[in-house]
C-alpha cells in the first residue's frame, strides 16, 4: 500500500496497520478520540516532548555524574598525595587536577540548569 499518513489525520473506521508502522517511524502515535456526538475516531498525533527536567532533577543528575566520574579522580589525587612528593608525583597530581576540572566543566555543560 502506498497510503500517505500525516499528523492530524483522522480515521473513522479502524485505522490501517500501516498507519501504526508510519507512526513508529515518525515519532507519532494513534490516539482514540470522540467527536461532539460521542462517535469514536482515531487521530495521528505527534508524541509530545518530555518535560524539561527540573533544577532539582538536574542537581541529582549532576551529583550522580560527579560521584561516578569526578570523585574517582579526586580519590586518585588523594592517594598520590599520601606518597612521597617527587616531581613526577607532583606533575601527575597537577595533570589529574586539570582532568578533574575539565570533567566538572563537562558535567555542568551536560546538565545545565534551567534559566
Amino acid at each position: 500500500m502506498n497510503e500517505k499518513f500525516y499528523i492530524g489525520q483522522k480515521f473513522y473506521t479502524p485505522y490501517p496497520p500501516e498507519a501504526a508502522i508510519w507512526c513508529n517511524q515518525n515519532n507519532a502515535m494513534i490516539v482514540e478520540k470522540h467527536d461532539e456526538n460521542n462517535n469514536r475516531y482515531y487521530e495521528i498525533c505527534a508524541v509530545p516532548e518530555p518535560p524539561a527536567p527540573t533544577d532539582e532533577e538536574i542537581r541529582q543528575m549532576r551529583e550522580s555524574a560527579y560521584q561516578q566520574e569526578a570523585d574517582p579522580i579526586t580519590c586518585h589525587i588523594n592517594r598520590l598525595r599520601d606518597e612521597e612528593q617527587t616531581p613526577e608525583i607532583e606533575a601527575e597530581i597537577a595533570d589529574l587536577i586539570a582532568e578533574r576540572t575539565a570533567k566538572v566543566a563537562e558535567i555542568k555543560e551536560r546538565y545545565p540548569y534551567n534559566e
